[in-house]
């Protein structure tokens, strides 16, 4: 892959770093990380890859240059694991000015030969390279944390107290309301049709008309809103 740059320069990146991106891609295969570095200033070649995990991409980084790398990290619990794809643009805290604007610039092109990714993560501390960094920005990401339980020190699923806990909190709502004599779900098909505003939300009666709608037992009365 190459584009033509500013003043003419070319830069061109070799097609082992497309081929290494797919291997960490495959689920057939070990490899879960694979970097990328410059070879002068408007090249990029493979720089290495492997199987240990972000370890053993972690401690393949120069401090002297900028290194893109592809990575697939697991997130998630016992009960439910997903594979994660992370672009990451590493500037060496020892990378001089003009180094870093020129890698700034290739990133739609480094972007375009890696492909599809959850998460795009960017460093030049050493500090700030790390798997909590990561994971933290990956699960933010994905708006939600699905761990229910694992730790360090074994697996002890919770999901049965957060569900139990989600059903007491929910009977609990059930009970705050305005009507006076406690409220009888509907009990029959309801209508065909549900009242809406016009952005398509479903209405909601105030206190005083869900009273009318209301039988002397408490429980909806259907034929009203017929």
């Amino acid at each position: 892959f190459w584009r033509e740059g500013d003043g003419g320069m070319a830069l061109v990146i070799d097609g082992k770093c497309g081929e290494a991106v797919e291997d960490v891609r495959k689920d057939a295969t070990q490899t879960n990380w694979a970097a990328f570095k410059y070879e002068g200033k408007s090249k990029i070649v493979l720089g290495g890859k492997g199987s240990g995990g972000f370890a053993e991409f972690r401690d393949s980084l120069p401090d002297d240059q900028c290194t893109w790398a592809f990575l697939r990290m697991i997130a998630g619990d016992q009960e439910s694991k997903r594979a994660k794809f992370v672009m990451v643009q590493y500037n060496g805290p020892n990378l001089n000015g003009m180094a870093k604007s020129r890698a700034g610039a290739h990133k739609p092109d480094v972007e375009r030969v890696i492909g599809q990714h959850h998460v795009f993560y960017f460093a030049d501390d050493p500090e700030d390279m790390t798997e909590e960094l990561v994971m933290d920005k990956i699960k933010k990401s994905s708006g939600a944390n699905y761990d229910l339980g694992s730790n360090a020190k074994g697996y002890q699923s919770q999901a049965g107290d957060i569900k139990a806990s989600a059903k007491s909190a929910y009977l609990t709502k059930e009970k705050e309301t305005n009507i006076t004599k406690p409220v009888i779900f509907c009990e029959s098909a309801l209508p065909k049709s549900t009242p809406c505003d016009l952005s398509g939300r479903p209405t909601v009666a105030p206190p005083t008309d869900a009273r009318k709608n209301t039988d002397l037992k408490g429980k909806l009365d259907v034929e009203k809103w017929k």
